[in-house]
């Protein structure tokens, strides 16, 4: 790998309820297109999941253990221009009352930004993974992922996933609750199954309409059933018999450290039962007889988005261009306000490179989506559209990505206080304030602004210039940029001085 240009190669980062990966993959082109290969792996069985506590929060020896893992994933990365390294978590990030404060700290660590994302998006990316794994024969496919913290169901046809679907439980909260200490027996193993059935009945009616040709199991878990049904009871794939009689095996062992199995890894031992329970309560209400299993999951789900990302096919593009045609919204008055905001945006940030590009492609996709809400009331519209942003399934974005489109839409109109609790610093004030302008500015629809605008940031505070011929030309531009001196004065974040010369 020495003196291999660093522009060839793609990171992912898999933050898992049960262990962390770092996979470093070499873009390869094809005569029919880029491929990825994988040249570095590393896996750390972290178990974040087994330190949620009482109320959901991490335990001091959970998070050590993390960032300990992920300092170690930080040096090798090292090298990495932000671009390239796309570093997710998963379920017990989306349900930890302290993820917030610990994210920070995992950062640090890592030395990149972690993506905290939905359940949904987790399962677009898994199947991405998988996908490119398998042979696109044209036929459909049920996709089991069992992870530590929650199970995802897919349902595609090569490499468009129809049915995507999370449930939040996995094989290490399934494991604590229902086995504390490893000990297993007949009651116990029911209940947890029971409990996995009862939240994937809704999706089995939905998913065997659907239909599909064969079962693929990824991840963890998926390796470990199919391991033990080939190694141990002579099964070429995992089958309802080998869930069967490896039931019987751990029941009569009545914990997993006693069962004695070739294929079983020490590091799956405590997940097995949690692990058994899900998968047993998937083949039976999914109708599954047997399942085959493949090594792309998240991780390369992970690298191949990210590789769609360097060549101008981010997902997340399409996402919102799907949301404008889906939600009947004006494309071309979208691209009017996204083109000022950002323009402001990137003349007056004071952040690196990389934080501004970043930043500048929330304030342009918010100004494109901004009118979201008017497909619910116009009245509130930005509250309407807000709660669109904050709750609705949007591929590609992660949950603070969702979270920072749905403030800069709640603030683009009306009173700015209700932002001071949404807001975390002085360049997201900035980025309200620059969307709230381009709105002021295009009001009229036509397309019309002023022939120059400078907006200045210096002490924490704005000022706004513009021709004054021009604003005595345009009245209501003029009170409506009047009103936002007094907005921004009531708010107290950032002080606006509008002045024509």
């Amino acid at each position: 790998m020495e003196g291999m240009p660093s522009s060839s190669l793609l990171a992912a980062v898999d933050l898992g309820s049960n262990s962390f990966r770092l996979v470093i993959g070499r873009i390869e082109s094809t005569p029919v297109g880029d491929q990825i290969r994988a040249v570095d792996e590393i896996k750390e069985t972290v178990r974040l999941a087994a330190g949620l506590g009482s109320g959901n929060t991490l335990s001091a020896a959970a998070q050590e253990r993390a960032v300990d893992a992920l300092r170690r994933f930080g040096e090798r990365l090292r090298s990495f221009p932000p671009e390239r390294v796309r570093a997710v978590a998963t379920n017990t990030f989306r349900v930890a009352t302290d993820a917030r404060a610990f994210l920070e700290r995992a950062q640090q660590a890592l030395g990149f930004d972690i993506e905290v994302i939905a359940g949904r998006e987790e399962a677009r990316l898994i199947y991405l993974g998988a996908a490119h794994a398998l042979p696109a024969d044209g036929q459909r496919r049920l996709v089991i992922d069992i992870g530590g913290g929650s199970t995802e169901c897919i349902v595609g046809t090569d490499y468009d996933a129809e049915e995507l679907e999370s449930v939040p439980l996995g094989c290490v909260g399934l494991s604590q609750r229902f086995f504390p200490g490893g000990t297993v027996d007949r009651a116990s193993f029911d209940a947890a199954r029971w409990a996995c059935r009862d939240l994937i009945a809704p999706l089995a009616q939905r998913y065997r309409a659907t239909g599909w040709h064969r079962a693929i199991g990824t991840s963890g878990t998926a390796k470990s059933l199919w391991q033990i049904a080939q190694y141990d009871l002579a099964e070429q794939r995992l089958t309802r018999d080998a869930l069967a009689s490896l039931e019987s095996l751990l029941l009569k062992a009545g914990h997993p450290d006693r069962i004695r199995l070739t294929a079983l890894k020490p590091d799956r031992r405590p997940v097995l039962p949690g692990g058994l329970a899900m998968m047993s309560a998937v083949f039976e209400e999914f109708g599954v007889e047997s399942m085959d299993y493949c090594d792309g999951a998240l991780r390369e789900g992970v690298l191949y988005d990210l590789l769609g990302r360097s060549m101008g096919t981010d997902m997340r593009e399409v996402t919102v261009a799907q949301m404008i045609r889906r939600h009947g919204l004006d494309e071309r008055h979208g691209l009017a306000v996204a083109e000022l905001a950002v323009q402001l945006y990137r003349d007056t940030s004071r952040g690196s490179i990389d934080e501004v590009a970043r930043a500048a492609r929330l304030v342009g996709w918010a100004s494109q989506l901004r009118e979201i809400g008017l497909s619910i009331a116009h009245a509130d519209y930005h509250k309407h559209g807000a709660y669109i942003l904050a709750n609705c399934d949007m591929p590609g974005f992660s949950l603070h990505e969702q979270s920072r489109l749905a403030s800069l839409v709640l603030g683009q109109t009306g009173g700015l206080t209700k932002l001071r609790a949404r807001l975390e610093g002085a360049d997201e004030w900035l980025r309200v304030l620059c969307l709230r302008l381009a709105v002021v500015l295009h009001r009229r629809r036509d397309g019309g602004v002023p022939p120059w605008i400078r907006l200045r940031i210096k002490n924490a505070g704005a000022r706004l210039e513009l021709p004054a011929d021009w604003a005595r030309a345009h009245p209501l531009t003029d009170q409506l940029l009047r009103q936002e001196s007094v907005e921004w004065a009531k708010a107290g974040a950032w002080p606006l001085v509008y002045q024509p010369t």
